[in-house]
């Protein structure tokens, strides 16, 4: 168990893309690969095989916004598992748009949505004694509350639903807080942007993908890469440890000296065969055309750190955190692995663009899914 965090999304069996194909290689898919623990954890940790598990009292008070549109926040199943966890406790969900969830949630000093309180006792023995690890006191700390992401702000400005929220007279992108919101972001044609973890095995496909994508239309379109993951201090915290910050900085440092028509992702694409394999230099040299001297200089100096670190920037400005994520015309997200589905992301925006006629491939190894 990587955190003590409770899992929004099921987690399922993770084997890492091997073997020496362009194509990518089966596996056993999981729908979400997050720092959370997943399902199966928390059922182990709350029931004992032939035991029955004892009826909890109290009640956890689900408070949602009916605006927020994000995989976040959707609770039904967070729900579903907390009630099979914690049998009896009384379940009241509460939208924003309501006075007393309003109430609540200044009370409760919380700034973000969907947020899951529980009120009045909750026996230890309705929980195996270990639910209370996976609560904390809320801001102000009359209530407890379910140790979860959440990054919904009920009170800000929505930029993209043609409604003033804030009550400033400013709808949509004409409010200042919008300024760096997606939907508020300038028209650009023919991008193509990614947002990946090196090491996330979605991610992994949808980088594959690209070799379709690049050939099909010429390299001629505008593709970037941007990684996912956070500054520490003078380091980096990313969700598959330290090898991933090593490889974005190295895939960071292959884009900076080998850019011209996308010739760094020859590296990138070798290195996707064995993502977990240390021995990355087998991936420069005649095989890709990459000088592994060039790319370890930047990588363990001064300049792979900065480009992370700058590079890092725009995920976190955007507030983007699934990996794959992508952004069609620097304004459109979407998600995605299979290259005909990307395709037609892209080509919605961008009508005559050459390549667009083109079938690529329709199906994956493994269905969509994200790590965040």
């Amino acid at each position: 168990m990587r955190s003590i965090i409770i899992g929004l999304c099921a987690l399922w069996i993770l084997l890492p893309a091997s073997g020496c194909t362009d194509k990518p290689q089966k596996s056993k898919p999981r729908a979400t690969e997050t720092l959370e623990p997943s399902s199966k954890t928390m059922a182990a940790d709350f029931s004992s095989p032939g035991k029955t598990t004892p009826r909890a009292t109290g009640k956890m008070i689900v408070l949602v916004d009916r605006r927020c549109t994000s995989r976040r926040c959707h609770t039904k199943r967070t729900v579903h598992r907390l009630k099979r966890m914690a049998k009896g406790v009384t379940v009241v969900q509460l939208d924003y748009s309501s006075a007393k969830a309003k109430k609540i949630f200044a009370r409760e000093g919380l700034t973000h949505l969907p947020a899951y309180l529980f009120e009045g006792p909750l026996s230890d023995a309705a929980s195996g004694g270990r639910l209370s690890r996976f609560l904390k006191r809320t801001p102000k700390g009359k209530l407890r509350m379910l140790k979860v992401r959440a990054d919904f702000d009920p009170r800000a400005e929505i930029c993209d639903n043609r409604k003033d929220d804030t009550g400033n007279g400013q709808v949509d992108c004409a409010d200042a807080t919008c300024k760096d919101a997606v939907p508020c972001r300038a028209e650009v044609p023919k991008q193509l942007t990614l947002f990946v973890m090196s090491q996330c095995p979605y991610g992994i496909r949808a980088l594959d993908a690209m070799f379709e994508l690049l050939k099909a239309f010429n390299r001629k379109i505008d593709f970037r890469i941007y990684y996912i993951a956070q500054v520490k201090g003078e380091g980096f915290k990313s969700l598959h440890g330290q090898p991933e910050v090593d490889e974005n900085i190295r895939g960071l440092c292959a884009i900076r000296h080998y850019p011209k028509r996308y010739k760094y992702m020859d590296y990138i694409w070798c290195r996707n065969r064995k993502i977990k394999d240390k021995n990355w230099k087998a991936c420069t040299g005649t095989k890709t055309g990459i000088d592994a001297a060039v790319i370890e200089r930047c990588a363990s100096g001064a300049q792979g750190k900065e480009l992370l670190r700058k590079n890092l920037q725009l995920a976190q400005k955007l507030k983007i955190s699934s990996s794959p994520t992508w952004l069609a015309n620097n304004r459109h997200l979407f998600h995605g692995i299979v290259p005909e589905s990307i395709k037609q992301q892209l080509c919605k925006r961008n009508k005559a663009l050459a390549g667009c006629e083109k079938r690529l491939s329709t199906k994956s190894p493994v269905p969509d899914g994200v790590c965040n």
